[in-house]
């Protein structure tokens, strides 16, 4: 099984309204990122909302059967990670072969998620991560047997980035890709990210 945690937890300060409501072709950057995990390889998804949460679940419709809450979203985005790993071990759940982990703020294709997970899967990986002009892009993929380590995940211990330490990513060059550097921060990245995915501003 191929899992996704997509975190959609963040107040949004900087882009002045939440990301996961922002018009994406005729429906939410988030149920757009959604589509795009199920049209991958990916089997199952976990959403883990925190602000507003009750406003991103509803603009959902039936895609919020994928949703957790996030009671400490406050706290910063490595509870969100930790509440995502949990959602898919809970209950002596099968534990996924890979999970994508993605950020609601950083949207991408299902070819390139089903290239990391091929790659992580067909080199037997603990994680990998697209690169590009030297940098380290998204989403980051990890094995099964990183996961349960993401139920510790926190600031104190920075997150993904304290677990990927112990068990580093493999690089995956992409430098074809600007898709993979995505990052929706402020309102003036939003249309030069549509134009890069293909997306109709309206």
């Amino acid at each position: 099984m191929i899992a996704a945690i997509l975190l959609a937890a963040g107040e949004s300060r900087r882009m002045g309204s939440p990301k996961a409501l922002l018009p994406w072709g005729g429906q939410t950057l988030l149920a757009w990122e959604i589509e795009q995990l199920l049209a991958s390889s990916v089997d199952e998804i976990v959403v883990v909302l925190g602000a507003r949460s009750e406003e991103v679940r509803r603009s959902l419709g039936e895609a919020s059967q994928h949703c957790v809450f996030n009671q400490r979203w406050a706290h910063g985005r490595s509870t969100s990670l930790a509440k995502g790993a949990d959602a898919l071990l809970r209950g002596g759940s099968e534990v996924p072969e890979a999970t994508v982990i993605q950020n609601v703020d950083q949207p991408t294709r299902p070819d390139i998620i089903d290239a990391l997970v091929e790659r992580l899967r067909s080199d037997r990986l603990d994680a990998v991560q697209p690169q590009r002009d030297g940098h380290g892009g998204h989403p980051v993929v990890v094995s099964g047997t990183v996961l349960p380590l993401l139920l510790g995940a926190d600031e104190a211990t920075f997150g993904l980035r304290g677990v990927l330490q112990q068990h580093p990513a493999t690089k995956v060059p992409m430098e074809d890709e600007p898709v993979v550097s995505l990052d929706l921060d402020t309102p003036d990245t939003v249309s030069p990210a549509r134009a890069l995915l293909g997306v109709p501003e309206r």
